[in-house]
C-alpha cells in the first residue's frame, strides 16, 4: 500500500497552519506516507502572500504562495527518505473550498483572471484546461460558513477528510455516490504535532505524477485510509 496526503497546508503560504517543512516531511514519512500533496489556501483564501508582498503583481504573488509547495518539497529531499511532494491549491469561496490538482506555477501564472470569476465559473474554466477539481469537506458546518454550498460541477469529492466528524464524511460519501463523483482522503493537516488523526488515499503502486494521481482517481481507484499520527504532541 502506498499512502498519499491530498490535502495538507503549510506556516509558509497558510495563516491558519503551523510548522516548518521540516517537520511537515518528518511527520509524513514517520506515519508511513509515500507522497504529499501541499495544497495551501490561495490568493483568494488565507494565505500569508499578501501580508508579506502586499504591493506585489499577481506573478510575484504566486511565485511567493508556491515557496510552501518549493520548501516542502526540498525538505523531503534533504531528508532522503522516498518522500514525494506534489503539488496542489485550494481555492476558497466564503468558507466553500476546492482542492486543484494538475496545475504548476507557471500555470498559475497564466491565468490572473481565475481571481476575478465565480467559483462555479471557475471551476468550468480551470477544467477546460486540465486541472481536476475536487470539493473539499462539501459538508463542513463552522461558524465563518453560513451556508453549506455544494459545486456539483466540481469532478470530486472529498468523501473523508481527517478534521470532519463522522457525519460530516458520510454526507460526503453520500453525496459523491449519488452523484457519482470519484473521490478522494486527506488530512486538512494544519499542525504536524496537533493534529491526532491523519487520513489519506492509497494505492496499490506507487504515484508517478499528479497527472497519474488525476487518472487513478478518475478511474475509481484510491482507498481512503485513517491512522493515528505518531508524531502528535511530541
Amino acid at each position: 500500500m502506498f499512502l498519499y496526503e491530498t490535502h495538507c497546508h503549510t506556516a509558509i503560504s497558510s495563516k491558519c497552519a503551523a510548522g516548518s517543512a521540516e517537520e511537515i516531511a518528518d511527520m509524513y514519512a514517520a506515519n508511513g506516507f509515500s507522497g504529499i500533496f501541499v495544497t495551501d489556501h490561495f490568493l483568494n483564501g488565507n494565505t500569508t502572500v499578501h501580508d508579506l508582498l502586499p504591493e506585489g503583481s499577481y506573478e510575484e504573488k504566486v511565485a511567493l504562495f508556491c515557496e510552501g509547495y518549493r520548501k516542502v518539497k526540498e525538505a523531503a529531499q534533504r531528508a532522503g527518505r522516498g518522500l514525494q511532494v506534489f503539488f496542489g491549491l485550494e481555492y476558497s469561496y466564503r468558507g466553500s473550498d476546492l482542492l486543484l490538482y494538475g496545475w504548476n506555477e507557471e500555470t498559475l501564472k497564466r491565468f490572473p483572471e481565475i481571481l476575478s470569476l465565480k467559483t462555479s465559473e471557475f471551476i468550468t474554466f480551470a477544467k477546460e484546461r486540465g486541472a481536476f477539481i475536487v470539493q473539499a469537506h462539501p459538508f463542513r458546518e463552522r461558524d465563518y460558513i453560513d451556508h453549506i454550498r455544494l459545486f456539483t460541477g466540481a469532478e470530486g469529492t472529498e468523501a473523508c477528510n481527517a478534521c470532519e466528524d463522522e457525519r460530516s464524511n458520510f454526507l460526503a460519501q453520500t453525496y459523491a455516490k449519488a452523484y457519482h463523483k470519484p473521490t478522494t482522503a486527506g488530512s486538512d493537516m494544519h499542525r504536524p504535532f496537533g493534529q491526532k488523526t491523519l487520513a489519506g488515499t492509497a494505492f496499490e503502486t506507487p504515484l508517478k505524477s499528479e497527472e497519474d494521481f488525476i487518472a487513478r482517481v478518475r478511474a475509481g481507484e484510491g482507498k481512503a485510509v485513517c491512522i493515528q499520527n505518531v508524531r502528535a504532541n511530541l
